[in-house]
């Protein structure tokens, strides 16, 4: 085999092989996402009672109902917030994972419990509205989980180049 031959089938291996990773990313993001999905979630505050989402017509934004009056539309039981955290599946994410709560689309109304969840308001428990300082929990899972989650994807990645080495046995 003469030079020219040796280095064009060192490159064909070396683009096989970034194929094969390449390809494999995206799994092995959702292994460690789904590590830190299930982190979050438990460290996710749960309340002691439902609270309700209401829906009242205003004259403008600065006027709202009092307090208990106006329609509820949804009811959120306690444990919502932490069922409703998942690893999202968004489709136009090649080499990524996410870790989020799963939102409901739509006009969504009713009571959410069991399977059911809609966590539209994790923003406002981590950061905190103008009137409430917040229970910061979603960074801070994040940073307890993020070396173990770098062990967990190193370990895959690593199972994917053995596996390639034995396949064209380089």
């Amino acid at each position: 085999m003469t030079m020219e031959q040796e280095i064009e089938s060192a490159a064909r291996t070396f683009q096989k092989f970034g194929q094969v990773v390449g390809n494999d990313v995206k799994r092995v993001c959702a292994l460690g996402a789904s590590y830190f999905a299930s982190s979050a979630e438990s460290a996710a505050p749960k309340g002691s009672k439902p609270h309700k989402r209401y829906s009242t017509a205003k004259v403008n934004k600065a006027i709202r109902a009092p307090k208990g009056m106006g329609n509820v539309v949804a009811t959120y039981m306690p444990g919502n917030l932490a069922r409703s955290i998942r690893v999202l599946d968004l489709k136009k994410t090649k080499n990524a994972a996410f870790v989020g709560a799963k939102l409901n689309k739509g006009a969504v109304s009713g009571t959410f419990s069991g399977m059911r969840a809609d966590g539209y308001y994790m923003h406002m428990v981590e950061k905190g509205t103008k009137k409430w300082g917040g229970k910061p929990f979603f960074l801070a899972s994040w940073e307890r989980s993020k070396p173990r989650v770098t062990a967990i994807m190193v370990k895959e990645f690593e199972r994917t180049i053995a596996r390639f080495v034995a396949q064209n046995s380089i």
